[in-house]
């Protein structure tokens, strides 16, 4: 007996909505009370790998990327107007952008609460996905994450975004003017997490009234970074030592974990005796260790604190 089928229409399709949209799909032809489920899942998960298979060549097959964004076209047409939770589209070979702004307004226009993005068109950053305006436009939209291949360098001030709690930017690039303007522009967000962030300025100011937790977790900025945000409650932070922390405004930490990244070579130089800091090598590391015990400082009131041996390192060198 198929006891599986006998459930409820609202049942099995939150049983879909745990798999893929390819597996979600390919129940259809199980019997023909499957046969339109797909059309009520609420929340979409499109890979193309779980199509194209580019390790096995698939993708250079003629008609193959067309049958893919024909398939998107075929399972949104489907669901037509019904609420929609969730929406995640990974593409990672190249599809038609004006495909990708089309599903986007769809999804957008039927209330969509997560979005999660990555659109890879090519190898050239002149390839990136430009994500339209209206995805920074939406009463409805919870939690936002923009991976890699997408581009919000050109973010202006049109941004409408009343409830997210959630941003996830991950491999982005952002001009800090863009950057401060977008978090000014959030009045509900809580969480906030940079992933190797490429940022095309050297000075970045994390400024956020309402925001609760961030992550950053990057290799790559040398400039300086600023935190005002005085409802911080969990502060994740592992990158090189900034050039300076002008200003850290984190009063209510309760959880900090700080994971400074420092090479053999600075260790060294750094455990060198008080009267070789003069040397000329040493100008351009001891300042910028110094500048550690303004972060320190700035989280003096933390809870719990899990500090790495290299950043226990650079708080020494603060101290001196």
């Amino acid at each position: 007996m198929d006891r599986i089928s006998t459930l409820p229409d609202e049942l099995l399709c939150l049983i879909l909505s745990f798999l893929t949209t390819k597996e979600a799909a390919l129940t259809s032809i199980l019997s023909v009370r499957w046969r339109n489920l797909l059309a009520f899942v609420p929340n979409l998960d499109i890979d193309d790998y779980a199509f194209l298979h580019p390790e096995m060549g698939k993708r250079e097959r003629e008609g193959v990327l067309q049958s893919f964004m024909a398939f998107v076209d075929r399972v949104l047409a489907l669901q037509g107007n019904s609420p929609i939770n969730k929406f995640s589209l990974k593409c990672r070979t190249g599809v038609d952008p004006a495909r990708v702004d089309g599903w986007m307004s769809n999804v957008l226009s039927r209330g969509v609460s997560e979005l999660d993005l990555l659109i890879i068109l090519g190898m050239d950053m002149e390839d990136s996905y430009r994500l339209s305006p209206k995805g920074f436009e939406s009463r409805t939209l919870v939690k936002l994450r923009i991976d890699c291949g997408i581009d919000i360098s050109w973010l202006a001030g049109s941004i409408f975004l009343p409830v997210l709690k959630t941003l996830i930017l991950d491999s982005v690039a952002f001009y800090v003017d863009k950057f401060e303007i977008l978090l000014h522009a959030l009045p509900a967000l809580e969480e906030l997490d940079l992933v190797d962030v490429n940022w095309r300025d050297r000075d970045v100011t994390v400024s956020n009234a309402t925001l609760k937790t961030l992550t950053i977790d990057s290799d790559g900025h040398l400039g300086t970074f600023s935190f005002d945000t005085p409802s911080l409650v969990y502060f994740f932070y592992s990158d090189y030592v900034a050039e300076d922390y002008p200003l850290v405004k984190m009063e209510n930490l309760r959880e900090a974990r700080i994971f400074l990244l420092v090479t053999d070579d600075e260790i060294e130089r750094l455990r060198a005796p008080n009267n070789d800091w003069l040397e000329d090598d040493m100008d351009d590391v001891v300042p910028r260790f110094q500048h550690v015990g303004k972060l320190m400082n700035g989280i003096r009131n933390v809870e719990y604190l899990d500090l790495s041996s290299d950043t226990l390192e650079c708080s020494k060198t603060s101290d001196r």
